[in-house]
């Protein structure tokens, strides 16, 4: 897979304030994952008492998730009914503001297509069966 077929239109929105941006969707990210300066830009920035690491696939090693961030979500101009809780890490690599991981990618249904991630069915419901 090419890497723009990995970058997708992500709005995030939280009272009032929103910001527009490319997000990296990761099928290896066990998590979901914002950047401290996007979570406080919004307003939306909850810290953790206490703050954990995770390893990632670079030549740091680990990402500082320090809080967690609740905001409206757009993917690809699609609404995500309930939006998404995002962890906030205050390292990640420069040029990424917004990983979506693999609980948000099985969830809303992502599928990969040559012209980058989509929803596989548009408007998106979830199912509790």
């Amino acid at each position: 897979m090419k890497s723009e077929q990995a970058i997708a239109d992500v709005k995030l929105s939280y009272g009032g304030k929103f910001i527009e941006l490319k997000a990296l969707v990761d099928t290896g990210a066990s998590k979901s994952v914002i950047s401290k300066r996007f979570a406080e830009m919004l307003n939306a920035f909850i810290p953790l008492k206490e703050s954990y690491e995770v390893r990632i696939a670079d030549v740091e090693g680990r990402l500082k998730i320090i809080g967690r961030c609740m905001v409206s979500v757009e993917f690809q101009g699609v609404k995500v009914p309930g939006g998404a809780v995002f962890e906030v890490a205050e390292n990640l690599r420069k040029g990424v503001e917004l990983i979506i991981g693999r609980p948000e990618i099985d969830s809303w249904d992502i599928v990969f297509t040559s012209e980058g991630p989509k929803l596989r069915r548009v408007p998106l419901e979830f199912e509790i069966i």
